[in-house]
Parts: C-alpha cells; structure tokens; sequence
C-alpha cells in the first residue's frame, strides 16, 4: 500500500463503491456501473491501475470474458482502516479513541437514545473483543 500519500477523489471514489458495492468486480463491470456517474472508460481505467499498483486493490479472481479473463478486483483495506491511518497521519490515535467516540456521539441527535444505545452495544462488543484477544 502506498505510505504517506492520500488517495485523490477519484481513487477514493472508487474505493467507496467497491466498499459498498462489497464484491469483486471486473473493470468492464464497474465501467458499466460507473458510466452513469459521469465516469468515461479511460479514467476509470486508469484510477483502477493506479489503485492496483498503490496496493489499494487486489486481483481476488479471474472471471472468463470472451476469449480472455478479467481480473476480479477488491479493495485490499477496509473502509475503516483507510479512515484510520487518514486520521493517524493527521495525529489522531487510539489515544484520542474516547473523545473521538465522544465527538461523533455529541455531533449526531442528542434525543435519539436508540443510536446512543447502539453505539454504547458497539462500543461494548469491541471492549470485549479486545479483552478476550489479550487472554
């Protein structure tokens, strides 16, 4: 993975889709898909080998298209770990995970203490996944 560089819009525009899309797709499947969002084939193509050679995506496999194969592309970080290291390369550690938490909370609907509820579950659930792995 490329170290110290951001990714542009349009690298990150894609990461987004496959992230949502959540299944490997072939360039002329996401060329397909992607048209209608004002992307052209050579962008597209390049973002994509741009991506690849950054580390960003991986060949996970190959799928027959006439008388050739495409290669199946996925992202090879996770929409979290992508954020996180933005935010540790901008001085934002786990040290700074409470007030982080806290913010994000603070930010969303004070009254709506069902998402208060969900993120108190989530935060929970990761709490103890974290002492059940140091066992």
């Amino acid at each position: 993975m490329r170290k110290g560089n951001m990714l542009t819009t349009r690298e990150e525009e894609i990461l987004k889709y496959l992230w949502e899309w959540n299944k490997p797709l072939t360039q002329n499947e996401m060329a397909e898909r992607l048209s209608s969002k004002g992307w052209n084939n050579v962008t597209l193509y390049k973002t994509v080998q741009s991506l690849s050679n950054s580390g960003y995506l991986e060949v996970v496999g190959l799928e027959k298209s006439a008388k050739t194969y495409a290669r199946k592309l996925f992202p090879s970080v996770t929409k979290e770990e992508y954020y996180a290291s933005i935010l540790m390369k901008n001085g934002i550690n786990s040290d700074s995970l409470a007030s982080m938490t806290a913010a994000f909370i603070g930010v969303s609907d004070k009254s709506d203490k069902e998402k208060k509820e969900a993120v108190i579950a989530k935060l929970e659930e990761i709490i103890e996944s974290i002492r059940n792995g140091q066992e």
